[in-house]
């Protein structure tokens, strides 16, 4: 079994546009700030935030789009 890091999780889900993961995997992260911000700094923002409104918790979405000043 091969480690696969949760930002290259990440970076999948979003290049895949499959929100059910992207939205599993910043939940279950235990410093969901620094996934973003990482996220972020390296892809940009665009693609994961047209992936907000699909998200099933609302609550995750206010605190994205929060941090991202969205």
């Amino acid at each position: 079994m091969t480690f696969i890091p949760l930002s290259t999780q990440l970076l999948q889900a979003v290049k895949a546009d499959n929100a059910h993961q992207v939205e599993e995997l910043i939940s279950n992260c235990d410093s969901k700030k620094s996934l973003i911000e990482e996220h972020v700094s390296a892809n940009g923002q665009e693609s994961l935030t047209n992936l907000l409104p699909k998200f099933r918790s609302k609550g995750l979405v206010l605190n994205i789009q929060a941090l991202l000043n969205i």
